[in-house]
């Protein structure tokens, strides 16, 4: 019996290397990263991390090699962590494109991986687990994200989506010893992106809301909800702890305000460009970010097989359905216009809730179809087979999408908007992206500094009360040097920086005392002549955030290697 599941276990992780493979393939062969949304500004915070990396820094604070040189926060305000493998592999593979394409593969093993563990914890069969990894990897909004979006942090959290949920429904509902599920599950979507994070936040706190009531023992629910809260908290201190520190330091504005409801898709629209199964850019074609012909023939089947489903399947299709409905303006986005919930920015985003609970579905509705279609047991090959043409079925239309996104993708539309100009192919490692949707500088700038932003932009200083545009820079990692011959001793000197908490003024080794300055921008009176370094160091609530990370997962690992090795002694002794 051990023998056949460990046989079992190798054959569907073989399975999900190829499927891996399979996800970038069509694309990498090529040699070149498509034009997409937001490709401009996530290669340079890839390219950022790799230029630190071979620095020998691995926790950059402040972006200093990219993003116009003005010494940029990201690495405070952006989750950077589960970006370090699409680093990793650049170097490694000694190129940034088949380091990206690497990094996609990989996570996308990691997505099949997670979702098989988390269906068969619910005492789903192999072919369900197996088919409902396939669906939910290669659905096409997680597609989009990856490829036609380019939106690293949201594909990121998506990786993580499923084990939160079904961490959740385990300490609802199941078995509540699974609580790591969403405890970790939480952690590193909250490492990936911040608004993924809000979104199911806010999509478990409804559906707390609505089944509270049907948990038996409440007590030990809510103990373990507050046990995962914690824990994902410890785990996720390395980010929140220097980005709490600086949102508590001072005001920002909100990044990127945009009408929610005039990005709401009509549900006509919606329903054709899932029908059309359309990858394409909306920019170009006009299709609304959408769930694809699989899901949406998953919704369809499921009404007509809804009573068939289990209690579990019934709740997932309701879930997918609502927020299916919800990415459309049938839902009363302008309602939320001026509401906190209009970080969201697009509601095409709860289409990562929808993607993931419709997938589940999905899986038991083509076990569903088999148990009707084989009303006996078949031997492991008619099984293997059956997997096989599932797969097909549903890998097939994934591929016509992803010719159609080939096809059109590098194409400039007529009056192109401004945001979408740098976002050209990534073509080598030397190509640099300029400009202002490559580094959107004034998302994480101090509201302070915001009527001062072209001087910050253009490295505009402030001499002895003149304006003094700064042309050398040097880049360090977590600092920049500044050389201007006008820098003297005893001069007043205002730079083009913004006033962060823990930057720190250097010259001649020794620290410079910080003045008000009236820009909000790194001031000081000059003790030397000569160059300036300006230098994020971290605090000890810094320091502290990545200890208690670093333990948490430590902790983690100790624990699962010593579960796992009682488990097999227990085993051996019975």
């Amino acid at each position: 019996m051990e023998k056949k599941s460990a046989r079992n276990g190798i054959l569907i992780t073989i399975l999900f290397i190829f499927l891996s493979v399979l996800f970038i393939y069509p694309l990498q062969k090529q040699g070149i990263i498509y034009r997409s949304d937001d490709l401009a500004y996530h290669i340079n915070r890839i390219t950022e991390l790799v230029a630190n990396f071979r620095k020998g820094n691995f926790h950059p604070y402040i972006y200093t090699f990219s993003f116009n040189k003005v010494c940029f926060p990201l690495g405070i305000f952006y989750p950077w962590l589960t970006l370090v493998p699409f680093a990793l592999f650049s170097i490694l593979l000694g190129s940034n494109i088949l380091g990206i394409y690497a990094g996609f593969a990989f996570y996308t093993f990691l997505t099949l991986l997670f979702v098989y563990i988390c269906v068969r914890r619910l005492d789903k069969n192999r072919l369900q687990a197996v088919l409902t990894s396939v669906i939910y990897a290669f659905c096409t909004y997680r597609t989009i994200d990856a490829f036609t979006r380019f939106d690293l942090g949201e594909f990121l959290g998506m990786v993580f989506l499923p084990l939160c949920l079904y961490g959740f429904y385990a300490v609802m509902f199941g078995n509540k010893k699974d609580w790591p599920f969403l405890a970790f599950g939480m952690s590193f979507i909250i490492l990936s992106h911040i608004l993924s994070t809000f979104i199911t936040t806010v999509f478990l706190a409804i559906l707390f809301l609505i089944f509270i009531w049907k948990v038996s023992n409440k007590l030990e629910t809510f103990k373990y909800l507050i046990v995962s809260a914690v824990v994902a908290f410890t785990s996720s201190a390395i980010f929140l702890f220097p980005f709490l520190e600086q949102e508590l330091f001072q005001q920002y504005s909100k990044p990127s305000v945009v009408d929610v409801y005039s990005n709401a898709a009509t549900m006509d629209q919606m329903f054709l460009a899932s029908l059309g199964n359309s990858m394409e850019r909306y920019i170009v074609s006009g299709h609304a970010h959408n769930i694809g012909i699989v899901l949406l023939m998953v919704i369809l089947f499921g009404m007509a097989v809804f009573k068939k489903f289990s209690t579990v399947t019934k709740v997932a299709y309701l879930i997918g359905l609502t927020s299916f409905v919800m990415a459309t303006n049938l839902f009363p986005w302008s309602i939320i216009q001026n509401t906190f919930f209009s970080v969201i920015q697009y509601p095409s985003r709860v289409l990562t809730i929808s993607s993931c609970c419709l997938a589940f579905v999905g899986g038991e509705e083509f076990t569903l179809i088999k148990q009707d279609l084989f009303n006996k047991s078949l031997s492991n090959r008619k099984t293997i087979l059956i997997t096989l043409v599932c797969i097909v079925l549903v890998v097939l239309p994934w591929y016509s999408g992803i010719i159609q996104l080939k096809r059109s993708s590098n194409t400039i539309v007529p009056n192109q908007p401004d945001w979408d100009i740098p976002n050209k192919p990534y073509v080598t490692d030397s190509q640099k992206y300029k400009g202002y949707s490559a580094w959107y500088l004034d998302q994480y700038t101090p509201k302070k500094t915001l009527p001062y932003f072209k001087q910050l932009n253009n490295h505009v200083a402030i001499i002895d009360g003149k304006k003094v545009k700064l042309k050398h820079i040097t880049v360090k990692p977590n600092a920049q040097v500044y050389v201007n011959k006008k820098i003297k001793a005893g001069a007043s000197v205002d730079l083009p920086v913004a006033l962060y908490k823990n930057l720190h003024v250097y010259q001649n080794g020794k620290e410079v005392k910080l003045i008000n300055s009236k820009r909000n921008m790194v001031a000081f009176k000059a003790i030397s002549n000569g160059s300036v370094i300006v230098k994020y160091v971290p605090s000890l609530i810094d320091k502290l955030g990545t200890m208690l990370s670093l333990l948490t997962w430590l902790m983690s690992i100790i624990y699962v290697v010593y579960a796992r090795f009682r488990k097999q002694k227990f085993n051996a002794e019975s």
